[in-house]
């Protein structure tokens, strides 16, 4: 290290928990963590972190503080991280004035979860301080008759620091007259002594300079000295001798001042002043020893001269010296240790520290959950052993706390049910604590707790719902009620704030229409609300408080708009015009019956205009003729309606008041016929004044049969509206049938087109298909076959034919019938045959090839099944091999080897021979491709696809489709195949059809 402080911080933290069930206080388990730090470490070091303690659930919003006194401890914690940092200089010698452990301990509370952490943090000593002793000279005296072993006690250094940096070791200057003897007192301290060792003479020497070292544990070592003068004085005969030479005693703490505690003797041979003793207080005794004890120089006795306190110091040592009173006397010392016994006299003492520090009382919000921290308890008592054990207990009317034991005399006070200021906002306590000493002492301490609010609570209205009424057209700011809600939190919690949820009434915002109040709760009406628009209004009402989170509830508040009189009735039947209408009335001129009145358009014109014949007729005698229909936009007694007829001087016609109805009054309404009348209608409503409305009603009777004649002469040439919308729907519906029939048309063209073979497709599909092993054919497996060109008869025979003839007939029909024409294979000569170009001019015939007989022989076709409607129609029957060719239409031309021989050659067009003088069914295209390179590529199709269709073989050179191959490629090879080129067309077929 050499003189570097270094900070060792988190050497180890731990988890203390303590529970125990101990008399009436409910023991609990408890955070603990301690720290350790050097002292003299810089300011700002870090020593901790309380978050780090094992068990601790960490929260970024957790908050921290020291809730009790730290007796200035240079320690402060992080509000929010939690960190523990020093302050100030840390002396241990200066923070605890023991030797043992020094530890500033204290509890930390996270205000968040109200958890309490209770902290300790042992300041470890350094070697910051040398050993000191009290005098820089120490003078002795010594008779030189002192006999040998003889022990003079010497000052002790002092070292404020402690264990291993506290005074180890001390040691003598070299001499030959003394050495060192060191002894350990009962406090653990070391004392120096000076031993005799070799006689003295004073004429010889009579005094000796020697050097004492103190010299402590630390690293570095740190030492002290002192100068020892050593007088040797004449000699005096004998010297006091104590009866024993350490005593130990054990005095109550409670012992009165001025009792003696004992009293020691000391005997001395010689006689007179020589024989006589004298007992003293040796000067190594320290100050506390000579305050708190006298002693008797005649009689020895030592007295107490003050009260001792066992919790202000347990021990004490005291050195006693006995010289007799002749010249030159030696003194002799005896060690007096006094141990203070400790009794039971003092009583609790109880702290109680809370969270807040601003506050004098103790404050808890109704929130906190169960278990959460309240108030710490601190008991004290001075006493030692039993003395000093305290038990508590608290004295409540309500079980609603509980006090928990942390560690030691700590207890925490914590909530044991759910607070509820509205029902408890203040509560008494009292803590009770009881030493366990003989006899007891007990204390007591009232606390008082006041519940601060929460906002628990949600703001109640009066009623869930609420009416009101507004006179139509009553203007705006035009007062509806008044709501109140009450909220039995208090503060800001208690703040209640309305407000009106927005929504949609009748298509018009709700906030243009109504207002409320925020603090009041008053709701008006912002403009003139007209009944016949908006009969009701109903919308929610919001109360929120001003706590947080806020709360809120919800009331329903319905208007209803009372109707005035305010609209005047509208005749709605029969239309008016210029407040007049036209009714003509059809009457039977033969039987006296009427059909029905009739509306005329033209008012003006009594004109019959209207088709509207009924087919039911009615006698008269005060049947209905017609009935006028009138509406009021008003409501109840409003649009109550009154019918009143004026101008019926002959009482021909009778009205119903309520319902509008006009009757004819008449015998014989064929007197009628050629009659019109003006009646005055007039419609009332039932409000308060009346509003009423009037119409004047031209009634013409006509005969039935002029009406008709009329009618029909009206409608020549013209087209009724039925009869026009009838001939728009026929004809929309031939378009739809129509355009049906060209999509369907359209359709069965692509499904023919799908539905053509595309032979690279079916061969692509079948390589996927799983296929057995296969042997690989190899170069030396394929033997050339040449055949001769033209006519085989008139060419030489090859060393190679001699070789590898042909197969005898009887193998060769063994081939054909083996070799069958299968669907797959007869598709694609068909649509080989389909797409090649035919030969047309007859003088090219007779550059065309022809292939030998066995290879025309194996072309067999068997059909299976009928495929398309251009194959065959007998699905079983088998092509016989024969010099003719197949009749059936559709199917692949197939000629023999006779055939080729005959004087119609043949061309071997795309896999199928054909006559040179078949017409040319496609237009010639791709012409600068090669005719060796087209014949490759239909030998090479037509033994894919033959092969392809057939079982699964092993291919030898023996087997007749590799003889079959190996021929047609030798024709090839030696050039003895020099065919006339086929232009072709597209190789599949198109959509289209071509």
């Amino acid at each position: 290290m050499d003189g570097i402080l270094k900070v060792i911080t988190h050497l180890y933290t731990f988890l203390l928990i303590c529970s125990y069930h101990e008399s009436h206080c409910k023991n609990s388990s408890s955070l603990m963590v301690r720290f350790r730090i050097k002292e003299e470490v810089p300011v700002g070091t870090l020593i901790g972190h309380i978050s780090d303690v094992p068990g601790w659930i960490k929260d970024m919003n957790e908050e921290y503080q020291i809730i009790q006194e730290t007796h200035s401890f240079p320690v402060q914690v992080g509000t929010t991280s939690g960190s523990l940092t020093t302050t100030g200089r840390l002396d241990r010698e200066q923070l605890c004035h023991v030797h043992g452990h020094c530890i500033l301990s204290f509890n930390v509370l996270a205000t968040k979860v109200l958890s309490l952490v209770h902290v300790e943090i042992e300041v470890l000593d350094i070697n910051d301080n040398e050993p000191i002793f009290p005098k820089p000279e120490l003078d002795l005296e010594i008779s030189e008759s002192a006999s040998l072993r003889t022990r003079i006690p010497l000052d002790r250094a002092w070292d404020p620091d402690s264990g291993n940096n506290g005074v180890k070791l001390y040691t003598l200057s070299p001499n030959d007259h003394f050495t060192l003897n060191i002894t350990s007192g009962s406090d653990g301290n070391k004392h120096p002594e000076l031993v005799v060792v070799k006689e003295l003479d004073r004429e010889q020497q009579s005094s000796y300079n020697l050097v004492l070292t103190a010299l402590d544990g630390g690293h570095p070592q740190k030492s002290g000295t002192v100068q020892v003068r050593i007088n040797v004085l004449d000699s005096n005969d004998n010297s006091p001798t104590f009866g024993e030479s350490s005593v130990v005693l054990e005095v109550s703490e409670d012992t009165s001042p001025g009792t003696i505690l004992i009293n020691l003797t000391a005997t001395d041979p010689d006689e007179g002043q020589n024989g006589e003793i004298e007992f003293s207080f040796s000067k190594h005794n320290s100050h506390h020893v000579l305050r708190m004890f006298t002693i008797d120089p005649k009689s020895g006795g030592i007295a107490l001269s003050k009260s001792l306190d066992h919790e202000e110091r347990s021990s004490y040592e005291l050195d006693v010296q006995a010289k007799d009173l002749g010249p030159n006397p030696i003194p002799t010392h005896c060690k007096v240790v006094i141990k203070v016994l400790d009794i039971n006299d003092n009583a609790p003492d109880i702290k109680v520290t809370w969270a807040s520090k601003d506050s004098s009382e103790i404050v808890v919000s109704e929130a906190v959950p169960l278990g959460s921290f309240v108030a710490l308890i601190m008991l004290n008592d001075p006493d030692s052993g039993e003395n000093g054990q305290v038990h508590c207990h608290l004295v409540q009317d309500h079980e609603h706390f509980r006090l928990e034991k942390s560690n030691g005399n700590t207890y925490i006070l914590i909530t044991n049910a759910i607070l509820d200021r509205e029902k408890w906002d203040e509560y008494e306590l009292t803590i009770q604590a009881k030493d366990q000493g003989e006899p007891s002492f007990s204390a007591t301490k009232s606390l008082k707790i006041r519940v601060s609010d929460a906002n628990d609570n949600t703001p109640i209205f009066e009623r869930l719902s609420y009416d009101a009424f507004l006179d139509e057209n009553s203007g705006p700011l035009n007062h509806l009620l008044t709501l109140n809600a009450q909220d039995i939190d208090i503060g800001d919690n208690a703040e209640v704030t309305y407000s009106i949820i927005d929504s949609v009434i009748y298509g018009k915002p709700l906030s243009t229409l109504v207002s409320i109040h925020s603090r009041t709760g008053e709701i008006v009406v912002l403009k003139s609300i007209d009944y016949e628009e908006i009969q009701e209004i109903q919308f929610l009402v919001q109360a929120e408080d001003n706590g947080n989170p806020r709360l809120s509830s919800n009331a329903s508040v319905k208007v209803f708009v009372k109707d005035k009189n305010d609209n005047s009735p509208i005749i709605v039947q029969p239309k008016l015009k210029r407040g007049q209408a036209s009714i003509t009335v059809l009457v039977n001129a033969e039987t006296g019956y009427f059909l029905s009145a009739m509306e005329v358009a033209n008012s003006e014109a009594f004109g019959l205009t209207s088709d509207e014949i009924l087919s039911e007729t009615a006698k008269l005698n005060k049947h209905p003729l017609y009935q006028v229909v009138a509406t009021d936009a008003d409501s109840e007694e409003n649009a109550q309606l009154l019918y009143h007829l004026e101008g019926n001087h002959q009482g021909l016609f009778v009205m119903d008041g309520h319902l509008g109805h006009i009757y004819l009054n008449a015998s014989n309404a064929s007197n009628l016929i050629g009659n019109s009348f003006d009646l005055d209608v007039t419609v009332r409503d039932g409000g308060t004044p009346h509003l009423e409305a009037k119409a004047l009603l031209h009634v013409m009777f006509s005969s039935h049969l002029d009406h008709l004649k009329n009618s029909a002469s009206g409608s020549n040439g013209k087209l009724s509206l039925s009869m026009v919308i009838v001939i728009c729907l026929a004809v929309l519906l031939a378009l739809c049938l129509l355009i049906l029939a060209l999509v369907m048309s359209f359709c069965r063209v692509d499904r023919k087109d799908n539905r053509a073979y595309n032979c690279r497709e079916e061969e692509s599909a079948y390589r996927k298909q799983p296929r057995r092993p296969q042997k690989q054919i190899q170069k030396t497996d394929i033997h050339v076959v040449p055949v001769l060109r033209g006519r085989p008869q008139q060419q030489p025979v090859t060393p190679i034919e001699e070789a590898k003839p042909f197969p005898p007939p009887d193998e060769e029909e063994k081939i054909v019938e083996d070799f069958h024409l299968t669907p797959t294979l007869y598709r694609t000569l068909r649509n080989q045959h389909n797409h090649d170009t035919l030969i047309e001019d007859t003088t090219d015939l007779e550059q065309s090839f022809s292939l030998p007989p066995s290879v025309c022989r194996t072309l067999q076709y068997q059909r299976q099944r009928s495929y398309s409607r251009e194959n065959l129609q007998d699905t079983h029957a088998t092509l016989p091999v024969s010099n003719k060719i197949l009749k059936n239409p559709g199917s692949p031309k197939i000629r023999t080897y006779e055939d080729m021989n005959s004087s119609e050659p043949m061309v071997f067009n795309g896999g199928e021979f054909s006559p040179a003088t078949s017409p040319t069914l496609r237009r010639q295209k791709n012409m600068e491709q090669s005719s060796k390179e087209q014949i490759i590529r239909n030998l090479v199709r037509l033994s894919m696809v033959a092969l392809a269709e057939k079982e699964a073989v092993d291919l030898t050179m023996q087997s007749p489709h590799v003889q079959q191959i190996s021929q047609l490629l030798s024709l090839l090879h030696q050039g003895q195949v020099h065919p006339k080129t086929l232009h072709r067309g597209n190789k599949y077929s198109s959509k289209s059809g071509r």
